[in-house]
C-alpha cells in the first residue's frame, strides 16, 4: 500500500472543520490535546522559530503563539490552511506566523537544514505517509539545528486496539478473524476498515528505533490514554494531570491512542 499525497490532500480539504472539532465532539480525548501541548511548553521556547507541519486548522499553531515562538505553518490540504488562518486569526494569534506553505513531509525541500529551533509534527503525518515514514522523519530531523527538538506524535496500535474494540470485533465479523490478525502484525489500516484514510499503526518500539538513528530521545508518553467522563461529575483537569504523569511511564507509552516523542538533534 502506497501513500497518495494527492488523495491526502483532497481528503483534508474535504475533511473540514471536523479536523478542528474532534477534540469537542469526542473523537479525540480532550486530555491528548493538554497533553500534546505539556510538550510544547517543555520544549520550545520564546523565540524559538517553529515549523508545524501538519497543522491542520492551527490548534497546536495557537499553543506555540501562546509561548512566544514565531511559526511556519504548513500542511498538504490547500483546505486546511484557510481554516489554519480563520482559526488562527479568530484566536488573535495571526502576528505569530511567519507564512503558511503547502508541504508534502516527505519532501520539504523548500526548507534549509537546520532553519528550525524545532520542528512540531503532531497527529496522524507520520502514520499516513505509511512506508515513507523514514524519508519523512530523515526530512524532519534535517530541518532542526544542532541542539533544537523534533516533536511528533503518530497513531498508536495497541491504543487504537484496546479503545476500538468494538470497532475491531465488526471488522471480524465483516472481513475475517485474519484481517484483524494482518493489522495487527502489520500495523497497516486500510480505508475499508477504518473508514479513514490508510495509516500505519505503531509499537512504541518501531517509533523508537525510527527516531533513535537522528538523535537522543528526550520525551516519549501516551496520548489519548485518559477518556473523557460522560457524566456531570467534571475532573478534567485531574484526568489531564493523571493523563501526563502515567503517560510517560514506560509500561504506558503504547496504550494511548497516539505515541508522542521528542528527540534531540
Amino acid at each position: 500500500m502506497k501513500y497518495d499525497a494527492q488523495r491526502a490532500a483532497a481528503f483534508f480539504d474535504e475533511y473540514g472543520d471536523r479536523e478542528w472539532t474532534r477534540f469537542e465532539d469526542g473523537r479525540t480525548p480532550s486530555a491528548s490535546v493538554a497533553t500534546h501541548c505539556h510538550y510544547l511548553r517543555r520544549f520550545v521556547e520564546a523565540g524559538d522559530r517553529v515549523l508545524d507541519i501538519g497543522c491542520g486548522p492551527g490548534r497546536f499553531t495557537i499553543e506555540l503563539a501562546r509561548i512566544g515562538a514565531r511559526v511556519v505553518a504548513a500542511d498538504i490540504s490547500p483546505g486546511q490552511l484557510d481554516l489554519h488562518r480563520r482559526y488562527v486569526g479568530a484566536a488573535g494569534a495571526d502576528d505569530a506566523v511567519e507564512s503558511r506553505v503547502v508541504a508534502d513531509v516527505r519532501d520539504l525541500s523548500q526548507f534549509a537544514d537546520g532553519e528550525f529551533d524545532a520542528v512540531v509534527c503532531y497527529g496522524g503525518v507520520v502514520s499516513y505517509v505509511l512506508d515513507d515514514a523514514p524519508r519523512a522523519i530523515t526530512e524532519l530531523c534535517r530541518l532542526v539545528r544542532p541542539g533544537g527538538h523534533l516533536l511528533v506524535s503518530v497513531m498508536s496500535l495497541v491504543g487504537a486496539t484496546i479503545n476500538n474494540l468494538g470497532a475491531i470485533v465488526d471488522v471480524a465479523r465483516e472481513h475475517g478473524d485474519d484481517a484483524v490478525r494482518a493489522v495487527v502484525e502489520t500495523g497497516t489500516l486500510p480505508t475499508e476498515y477504518g473508514g479513514h484514510l490508510p495509516m500505519k499503526l505503531y509499537r512504541w518500539r518501531e517509533l523508537q528505533a525510527l527516531l533513535s538513528e537522528h538523535g537522543e530521545i528526550g520525551a516519549a508518553a501516551a496520548a489519548g490514554l485518559i477518556s473523557d467522563l460522560d457524566d456531570s461529575d467534571d475532573r478534567s483537569e485531574l484526568l489531564t494531570e493523571l493523563e501526563i504523569g502515567l503517560g510517560a511511564e514506560p509500561g504506558a507509552v503504547d496504550a494511548g491512542r497516539h505515541i508522542l516523542a521528542v528527540v534531540r538533534l
